[in-house]
């Protein structure tokens, strides 16, 4: 049981240290110092374990407002990091409904129209928008007409704030994310074994139900658990040698006063 737990708890790190990095690849341009993003990180990813629903990701936004002073750069960077690990987990569900035998289920059929949806929005941005803005410049004169045109230039910024923070490192974030998932696949495995815990394909698909309806699933409830004491106890190491490090710095600058 405790190498099973114990390897459930390397596997629960290597987790997030690669989605840290798939976090820090969306927003290495802002240029955060390197342990005020894994303060940021690890304190944002406790919240999003123990309050339900996802709601952490709220936290999150504003953690990385309050980081970068942009609010667009705080809701964009949480969205695009979403994006990628949803596609990375369509990815790894469509095998498991395979292996079922019974079909697509509906999480697996929604996260994919939804991600088409989105993938074609961005993909075709570009154009919609130049048409629309020539159209409207040229055929309409009315007050509605100089609104839609206003939020097609606000449309227009957030696409870029977003391209901005993909450019060049599509390859990088999907290779995190596709990482990311089976690093959780197979921590799942080992943390169920632990716990005496059946873990099969369909185990799987109904894991990936309960993070969304949030129901008693036993698998969820006790990766959410164990999590929560991972992340918490290195969240406080962190910020326990941070606080040392201040101190020493603080202790520096007297004496050299």
């Amino acid at each position: 049981m405790w190498r099973f737990l114990a390897a459930a708890g390397i596997g629960f790190l290597i987790v997030h240290l690669v989605k840290m990095m798939r976090l820090y690849l969306v927003l290495m341009e802002h240029k955060i110092g390197m342990f005020q993003f894994v303060r940021l990180y690890l304190s944002t990813t406790f919240v999003n374990l123990v309050v339900p629903f996802k709601l952490g990701e709220v936290f999150r936004i504003f953690s990385i407002y309050r980081t970068t002073k942009l609010w667009q750069v705080g809701i964009l960077s949480v969205l695009v990091d979403r994006f990628f690990d949803l596609f990375a987990l369509l990815c790894v569900l469509l095998p498991f409904d395979l292996l079922k035998g019974e079909g697509i289920s509906v999480i697996t059929g929604v996260l994919f129209v939804g991600l088409v949806v989105i993938s074609l929005f961005y993909f075709f941005f570009p154009s919609t928008y130049l048409y629309l803005n020539r159209y409207i410049i040229r055929y309409k004169t009315s007050k509605r007409s100089l609104l839609l045109l206003r939020g097609l230039e606000i449309t227009k910024n957030w696409y870029e704030y977003a391209k901005n923070l993909m450019q060049g490192r599509f390859p990088l974030i999907i290779a995190t994310s596709f990482v990311g998932w089976v690093a959780e696949v197979v921590t799942l495995s080992f943390l169920s074994k632990s716990q005496n815990i059946s873990f099969s394909a369909q185990d799987f698909a109904t894991y990936m139900s309960a993070i969304f309806i949030q129901n008693n699933n036993p698998i969820l409830k006790t990766y959410t658990l164990y999590g929560a004491i991972v992340i918490g106890t290195v969240t406080v190491v962190a910020f326990t040698i941070y606080l040392i490090m201040q101190f020493k710095n603080q202790g520096r600058g007297v004496s050299e006063g």
